[in-house]
């Protein structure tokens, strides 16, 4: 009796054969499917499943029919110790050699020549029951020879299955083969798909040596990675044989003894994988060129330095020897070769290209809303290349236009001497390029038309200041004379005059001196920007105490109530900000109505500025009415009612908007105003700085 067949008398022998082919089929299929011993190859996964589990099915269906073979029960349970052993003995001889560090994956390979040796215990065992069962007898007298028979048996049935198993793997590989090659790389079994598309067949290859099959050039790199192998080390690599990619992976087989004495060779085509993965690095790098030139669109000022840093990534990454940028003349109907990389010297910046020749690609470019493509320009119908193309050799390319198609500024193009096929996302980069050209063109265009505008706006504001100067300050002698006189006249004949002459005479002073308020305040108001001072830290606090002393008596006649809430340090002119209190505080107090002024000063932080209010009860105004305020020489009121000369609001009003800031008021009839104004904190510069 065999060691162990107690034990498995005890549990049962084809229980134990039926577990074992269900333990073997379970892990053949879950297996593969776990990342556990690190990611494994299509082929790699197959070859467990087919072995592992396809020895567990060939225990399953053994053990099930048992009953029906010719085999007496009490020989069953050996038959189960010879697949335990077997298991045993496999698994030992593995581990030795894990130990030794000549095996990867050792679980894999475990699962897979275990299976195998249960597989062939099996047989081996069932074999021996069988005989046994039919001539127990003898077999006692010769248990020693029937012992090296099974034994025997045992390995030519192990060969047998593992032959047909690795065939029946390999043929159904799809693109891909396995081969089994001696020491001296000798093809002992080869099947599979991969080695016709070297141009050679299983058949051919089957029994031949490696350099009696392959090129020269191909042996050279795959000989050492053979070798390799054959000193115990398992590879990988890839191999590009003319337009095709193959992944190899090699395993070292070894002897009982640890010897190895085989390579067994598994290859895999993967050209349609790696073409992709090109595919999706280019797109990527696309992309990230279109996002970088954006970014450099936004950093630089310099326009053509922007073309001659797109013309040459964009020929980088379509890996094109040439590309172009045109610039449309609508006046010469001529493309200037502005910018490009590749051409002959001197013509980037002097070449021209006609824009309206009919045959020409420039113009067919311009004539079309999309990109036009060119795959060989031998071979090309539509129109013909100016002598820029066909100087240069080239071929192939795509152009499209810069700016949009009704009003375009030019012409992006790539080109290569080579016929060249270009995909949809090429294409569509040229595009984006395209359109980060003209989204920078058209920012420049907007930014010198503002610059301009700017500029004549500064330069018109500059003389409308020095006519109102000029007229105001001129405007000062002849109102003088005209006020002197008119008051001369009434001293010395006001009593030539009747009640209507003096009514007259008094409407002619009167309007002098207004005349002469007004053009005061219209000198004052051209003042504001040209004769300020330099903006400083000031204390609105003490600013707001001048401009009460300086409205002391007006205050007092008129029993104001004035208070203040703490206010900040800004950034102004104190002269100014004076005057500006002064005006607002003023107004509060004209347009009170019947009841003593109460006027409050408040300060507020939104931000990197303070918002000052100055808020009073008198009687308001419509809402609509509130922009009109700051307009110059606009009043509200006639001026029987109410003194003034319409333009200290106008004076506020540009005082704030030169310390950077704004001035509103919110208001309603009766219920008081809010003049609110703007001031930026100490630190903080306004956008326009003082003179």
């Amino acid at each position: 009796m065999a060691p162990g067949t107690g034990v498995v008398s005890d549990v049962g022998g084809r229980r134990s054969i039926l577990s074992l082919g269900a333990l073997y089929s379970a892990i053949g299929v879950i297996w593969p499917l776990t990342p556990i011993g690190g990611a494994r190859s299509i082929a790699e996964s197959l070859v467990v499943f087919f072995l592992v589990a396809g020895s567990g099915i060939v225990l399953l269906l053994g053990g099930y029919r048992l009953p029906d073979a010719d085999i007496d029960s009490e020989f069953v349970p050996p038959i189960a110790t010879w697949c335990l052993l077997a298991v045993g003995a496999m698994g030992t001889t593995l581990g030795f050699v894990a130990l030794a560090g000549h095996v990867s994956d050792p679980a894999s390979k475990f699962f897979i020549f275990s299976a195998l040796a249960a597989v062939t215990g099996f047989g081996a065992g069932r074999r021996d029951a069988r005989a046994k069962s039919r001539a127990s007898v003898l077999e006692r007298r010769n248990e020693d020879l029937r012992r090296t028979n099974a034994e025997l048996e045992e390995s030519v049935d192990r060969l047998e299955e593992s032959e047909r198993r690795y065939r029946l793997l390999a043929e159904n590989v799809p693109n891909g083969g396995v081969a089994l090659l001696d020491d001296e790389l000798r093809h002992v079994l080869v099947a599979g798909q991969g080695f016709e598309l070297v141009g050679s067949s299983p058949e051919d290859l089957e029994g031949a040596r490696l350099r009696d099959v392959y090129a020269a050039d191909i042996v050279d790199r795959l000989e050492p990675q053979y070798r390799a192998a054959l000193d115990g080390e398992p590879t990988g690599f890839e191999l590009e044989i003319g337009e095709r990619t193959f992944e190899f992976h090699t395993h070292p087989l070894s002897t009982e003894n640890g010897e190895v004495c085989a390579v067994l060779v598994m290859c895999q085509d993967i050209t349609r994988r790696k073409n992709r993965e090109r595919e999706l690095t280019k797109r990527i790098r696309q992309q990230r060129v279109v996002a970088d030139l954006g970014q450099y669109a936004l950093e630089t000022d310099d326009l053509d330095e922007l073309m001659h840093e797109a013309a040459t990534r964009v020929a980088a990454v379509l890996d094109t020897e040439y590309c172009k940028v045109l610039d449309l003349d609508e006046e010469t109907n001529e493309l200037l070769l502005r910018q490009g990389v590749g051409w002959k010297n001197g013509l980037v910046g002097a070449e021209t290209v006609s824009a309206v020749e009919s045959d020409s690609q420039a113009a067919y470019t311009l004539a079309h809303d999309r990109p036009v493509v060119v795959e060989d320009l031998e071979t090309e119908s539509r129109f013909s290349g100016p002598e820029l193309l066909s100087s240069h050799g080239v071929r192939s390319g795509v152009s499209t236009v810069i700016g949009p198609f009704d009003d375009p500024w030019g012409i992006l193009g790539v080109h290569d001497t080579d016929p060249k096929r270009f995909s949809e996302e090429d294409v569509t980069f040229v595009q984006n390029i395209a359109n980060v050209l003209a989204e920078t063109i058209e920012r420049h265009q907007y930014q010198h038309d503002l610059e301009r505008s700017v500029a004549d706006l500064k330069e018109s504001n500059e003389r409308l200041e020095q006519f109102a100067y000029a007229a105001s300050h001129d405007l000062q002698e002849p109102l003088r004379m005209i006020s002197s006189y008119l008051q001369l006249i009434e001293r010395r004949y006001s009593d030539a005059f009747d009640e209507d002459g003096l009514e007259f005479l008094e409407f002619a002073i009167d309007g002098a001196d207004r005349m002469r308020g007004m053009v005061d305040g219209l000198l004052e108001y051209s003042r504001v920007e040209t004769r300020g001072d330099p903006l400083e830290p000031v204390d609105l606090d003490e600013v707001f105490a001048d401009a009460r002393d300086d409205l002391r008596l007006e205050i007092s006649r008129s029993d104001a109530e004035i208070s203040s809430e703490s206010l900040p340090t800004v950034d102004g002119d104190a002269d100014q900000l004076r005057h500006v209190f002064q005006n607002l505080l003023s107004n509060a107090i004209r347009y009170s109505g019947d009841d003593p002024p109460t006027i409050h000063v408040s300060a507020e932080r939104t931000g990197s500025q303070r918002v000052i209010s100055v808020r009073d009860e008198g009687i308001g105004m419509d809402t609509d009415e509130a922009d009109r305020v700051f307009d110059v020489f606009q009043r509200l009121h006639s001026r029987e009612d109410y003194e003034g000369s319409g333009i200290g609001l106008a004076v506020c009003e540009r005082i704030v908007e030169r310390h950077g800031g704004e001035i509103w008021v919110e208001t309603a009839p009766g219920e008081g105003a809010t003049v609110s104004f703007t001031l930026l904190a100490v630190g903080e510069h306004p956008p326009k700085s003082a003179p």
